[in-house]
């Protein structure tokens, strides 16, 4: 199997951990960092990775998407559902590939979803603040639990950050419940979904979503859609934290 020509944009912290994956799979032909002229790029590259801070998805993925070069973007796509919509619809456009990262599906959990309650938590030691835990823990929990018809059968959302926590909960027409807790203050590290340990596997879920995007067929459509859904719930809670 051929390998893939790649180019990167974006070496941070989990910029690396991405390149370090996609250096075994595939052929990096450049790595930059978000401040670099990425508008001057001419090589010929199959996929472009942009792993920069979540501003820099919405400039940057439309470029490449209008060179008609496939993306893997980071999550979330972008912190707005109308940008990150006409980005979707823009590869659609073009048939251009564009996938977000969700890495997390890729750890093959069989998570069991509670009539009643459910309790999502998960406790590390970690920066930043507690408002930003949304767009960098909270998403991912979204994504694996909520398709876009949830979005009909939410009853009320509260939420509050404070400090390095973040509490949410989700109460759906029909008295289900989610409660989400996200605390980057505690010495534990641990990710649960109810009972389902998601901090602990097996298989290399990084590496399992790279070869997937690149050289597998995927759901594309289920992927765009799943993100943009992330991101309607990322709005209203944000509304509420307000």
């Amino acid at each position: 199997m051929k390998k893939k020509n790649v180019g990167v944009i974006g070496c941070g912290k989990w910029g690396k951990v991405i390149i370090k994956e996609l250096d075994k799979i595939s052929n990096i032909k450049f790595i930059y960092n978000s401040k670099n002229d990425y508008t001057k790029i001419s090589d010929n590259i199959d996929w472009i990775f942009i792993l920069t801070p979540d501003k820099n998805h919405f400039k940057i993925t439309k470029h490449f998407l209008k060179k008609k070069i496939n993306v893997f973007c980071e999550k979330p796509l972008t912190t707005q559902f109308k940008k990150a919509d006409y980005l979707i619809n823009l590869s659609k456009k073009l048939k251009t590939n564009l996938y977000i990262d969700d890495v997390e599906i890729y750890k093959k959990k069989n998570i069991k979803i509670n009539d009643k309650i459910n309790n999502i938590v998960r406790k590390k030691k970690d920066f930043g603040t507690a408002k930003s835990l949304l767009n960098r823990l909270a998403y991912h929990d979204f994504y694996l639990l909520f398709k876009s018809k949830n979005l009909k059968m939410i009853k009320y959302i509260e939420a509050n950050a404070k400090k390095k926590i973040l509490k949410i909960k989700i109460t759906l027409k029909n008295k289900t419940i989610f409660n989400f807790l996200y605390d980057i203050g505690s010495n534990t590290k641990e990710h649960f979904i109810n009972k389902t340990r998601m901090d602990k596997f097996s298989n290399n879920p990084i590496k399992d979503m790279l070869k997937t995007v690149l050289y597998k067929k995927n759901n594309l459509n289920k992927n765009n859609t799943n993100a943009l859904t992330c991101i309607q719930f990322m709005d209203r809670v944000k509304n509420i934290l307000k």
